[in-house]
């Protein structure tokens, strides 16, 4: 059951944990200094995008806080602690996961906080002390944040908070203010290349879909997983084809596009979109393009439409993209109607 999974201690955290946490070299860095001098706030609120490493870095630094004989700020890997996170039974490591109820949105619910609370409550039974960690906390109902202020503003025992959200705007100004703020940015299109190279994506690959994940590698492994690199292709060749489209063409895009699921569809439109973002940055003068790795064609694409042309289409696969995401019209009939809009 989702509650059984959230509601203990039952994450796995590998010896070497820092090893996985990509990029973000002063954030580790300032928080290695004070794991190592024993002065790490009682409640931290990691914020930044998502799929950059905070929940990695997160138990990292829970594993040094647990771990029973830490070196230099890390947790050593072969103690009875160390070995409870590789396992995933360390009872002192409580985690609190978004839970779905009906067709709700997933959210952390106040009955999961009245439990970390009673959990907390009880004397550590390895490491001395214990670590909760909060993910997407930014889902909490006003229930739950208020109980969760309760327990920040008077602390009982030795507990370090770890509050994980991808919107830190979203989270209750007052939980915001208990919490010393540690953010999280983009990452470099080299450290995803490496993430990915980690996880076994072809090299030739990598480039492409690290330009494509807006500075997160968990949005570059999903585009992977999910096939994306095709899609933009294709997206890529209708946008070449669209100077000579002919009625019938119209039609067949239509039939072969209408019968994608509906979110490929979106995600079709937005290569599409990317592209014509690129033909922009073209005609004002700019070299930097998100598809970089078909900047030759891209370039000879230009030729072939006016700025104005390029931002026409541009304006017309926006509201294309929102009628679909919107409507439950028939998509086949919303890109028959977009392509002849542009052409």
């Amino acid at each position: 059951m989702a509650e059984e999974k959230t509601e203990g201690a039952l994450l796995r955290v590998l010896p070497g944990a820092w090893d996985v946490v990509f990029g973000h070299g002063k954030t580790r860095a300032r928080l290695a200094r004070l794991l190592r001098e024993g002065r790490v706030p009682h409640a931290l609120l990691f914020s930044g995008p998502e799929g950059v490493g905070k929940k990695k870095t997160a138990l990292a630094a829970s594993a040094a806080l647990l771990c029973l004989e830490p070196k230099n700020g890390l947790a050593c890997g072969a103690c009875k602690s160390c070995k409870a996170l590789a396992a995933g039974t360390h009872p002192d490591l409580f985690a609190v996961l978004p839970e779905s109820s009906g067709k709700a949105a997933p959210s952390v619910k106040i009955e999961q906080i009245r439990t970390m609370r009673g959990e907390v409550s009880r004397a550590p039974l390895i490491s001395g002390r214990r670590a909760v960690l909060i993910d997407d906390a930014e889902t909490m109902n006003d229930a739950a944040a208020n109980a969760l202020l309760k327990t920040l503003e008077e602390p009982t025992g030795d507990t370090t908070f770890f509050l994980i959200t991808g919107a830190r705007q979203a989270v209750l100004p007052t939980i915001v203010s208990r919490c010393t703020g540690v953010m999280f940015g983009p990452l470099d299109a080299e450290t995803i290349a490496w993430v990915l190279a980690e996880h076994g994506v072809p090299e030739d690959a990598r480039g492409a879909l690290a330009a494509l994940s807006d500075g997160s590698a968990g949005q570059a492994l999903r585009l992977f997983s999910e096939d994306a690199l095709p899609l933009r292709d294709d997206a890529l060749a209708v946008l070449e084809s669209l100077p000579g489209l002919s009625t019938e063409a119209v039609f067949s895009l239509g039939a072969r596009l209408g019968a994608l699921e509906r979110t490929r569809l979106l995600e079709w439109l937005r290569y599409f979109r990317l592209f014509l973002r690129d033909l922009l940055a073209i005609y004002g003068g700019s070299s930097a393009l998100l598809n970089g790795d078909f900047e030759t064609r891209l370039f000879a694409l230009s030729g072939k439409f006016s700025e104005a042309q390029a931002f026409l289409i541009a304006k017309k696969a926006t509201e294309a993209a929102r009628r679909i995401r919107t409507s439950n019209a028939a998509a086949r009939l919303a890109v028959e109607a977009f392509f002849l809009g542009i052409r």
